[in-house]
């Protein structure tokens, strides 16, 4: 029984290196599979595959028609978290997935432990660039943000649910 708690955890916090890894991909400046979608004045925000791995926030900018200054702003905020999340890529200190893929490792408990903690950190990280991102928007864009990100969400029901 102990073991299929840890399987369950592992499986969240692998789910969780998914979601971390679509804000990297998000914040990255390259990628194979990298499309960008020019906003008027030459912004450029970037989208991965097509999927949602960068957030409804980020993927519903396009629709609030942000001025140049707010453009700016973004712009710089994920600049800044690109860096941050470049730096911590190249700190060399990775998971030990050899230890998290075998419960029977003695450095398993550890290793699971390790990769909670790295994930955590990085959901809040997401989390500060888009409460930063939500602080340059105006109050009739966030309203307007609230309406979009329900319309996404209803879509995205309706594909699963057919």
């Amino acid at each position: 029984m102990k073991n299929r708690a840890r399987a369950k955890w592992l499986m969240v916090a692998l789910a969780m290196t998914g979601v971390a890894g679509g804000v990297y991909a998000q914040t990255s400046s390259s990628g194979a599979t990298a499309a960008t979608t020019p906003t008027p004045g030459g912004q450029h925000w970037h989208h991965h595959g097509g999927g949602m791995r960068g957030g409804l926030l980020l993927h519903s900018l396009h629709q609030l028609n942000l001025t140049e200054q707010q453009k700016q702003s973004v712009h710089g905020i994920l600049s800044n978290a690109r860096t941050q999340f470049q730096a911590e890529r190249q700190s060399g200190s990775t998971a030990n997935f050899a230890a998290l893929a075998n419960p029977g490792d003695p450095n398993h408990a550890a290793a699971l432990q390790d990769l909670q903690t790295r994930m955590a950190a990085r959901i809040q990280a997401r989390d500060q660039i888009q409460q930063q991102i939500y602080g340059v928007l105006t109050q009739p864009q966030k309203t307007q943000l609230a309406s979009i990100i329900a319309a996404k969400q209803a879509k995205m029901a309706a594909r699963s649910a057919s």
